[in-house]
């Protein structure tokens, strides 16, 4: 008995064996096939957000839906206007058209060739419309007069020159003061219709919301590279302006010495031909009934 058992003990224990290592290789290829079945999941995610990382901005854009464009065309304007202006100031806000060499050679000559008369600088002036010849044509005017009278009136000329220079900047300061806001509203109002399209599909849409947050995202993120190059430009500018009006006044620095000789006696015909004040008037005339 105990002979015959063992033999049938040995195939049970055997058969044993051979189911329990089928289902274990059954479990562990099920166990491979459910991996393979994540992984590819994973690997299709990761190919769809590669897919939508990949997107240009012109699609992103797009999928926003039309407020996103319209939010996007207002940013895209301000970012044209803002081009223009840098591209005006970068021409026009040079040493050769605020400074140009010719005028501070001509004045250097004069001085020290001894030819420094109110007419020939009257002529350099006129021979040079910037606004160094303009703020010199103002003490030009009132050559004569007492020193401290002329520089006054070249400091008001470059005050006045100044405040010009400064008014081409207003509208980087302007876009780099709106844009942010801008960009702002728009991811408000993006993050509102993003929630609101959540709350309305139901739980389970995390990476509609996901989406539709980093669309709205954007409108900021396009603001702020905006307004960042416009204050950038907008300091470069005013830094440059600023310094060539220093180039300036050190350059007409060099005329006060000839103004302070002709304080008090100046030539007749050189202020009549000039536009007095009324209150001059008086002393112009006696001037020209002079024998």
């Amino acid at each position: 008995m105990t002979r015959k058992s063992n033999p049938t003990m040995l195939l049970l224990a055997a058969l044993f064996v051979v189911v329990t290592s089928v289902f274990m290789t059954s479990g562990e290829s099920l166990g491979d096939d459910q991996d393979a079945g994540a992984a590819a999941a994973d690997t299709s995610e990761q190919e769809e957000s590669f897919a939508r990382a990949d997107q240009s901005i012109g699609g992103m854009i797009l999928s926003g839906g039309a407020l996103n464009v319209v939010f996007f065309g207002v940013l895209g304007v301000f970012s044209i206007w803002a081009a223009t202006v840098v591209l005006e100031r970068c021409v026009n806000l040079r040493r050769e058209k605020l400074l140009p060499t010719a005028f501070t050679s001509g004045l250097q000559q004069m001085i020290r060739a001894g030819q420094a008369t109110p007419e020939s600088y009257q002529l350099l002036c006129e021979q040079t419309p910037a606004p160094v010849g303009r703020i010199f044509h103002a003490g030009v005017l009132r050559a004569g007069r007492s020193l401290p009278e002329v520089e006054k009136a070249m400091e008001d000329a470059a005050s006045r020159e100044m405040a010009n220079l400064r008014s081409r900047n207003r509208p980087l300061n302007v876009v780099a003061s709106v844009a942010p806001l801008v960009g702002l509203l728009g991811t408000v109002v993006g993050m509102i219709l993003a929630f609101q399209i959540s709350s309305q599909e139901g739980l389970g849409k995390a990476e509609r919301l996901a989406e539709g947050i980093y669309l709205a995202l954007m409108t900021t993120a396009a603001g702020l590279s905006i307004a960042i190059p416009c204050l950038l430009f907008a300091s470069w500018f005013k830094t440059r302006a600023e310094r060539f009006m220093c180039d300036i006044d050190e350059t007409l620095m060099e005329a006060m010495p000839s103004f302070a000789r002709w304080e008090g006696s100046v030539q007749s015909k050189f202020v009549v031909s000039q536009p007095a004040p009324e209150e001059e008037g008086e002393v112009v005339a006696a001037t020209v009934g002079q024998p």
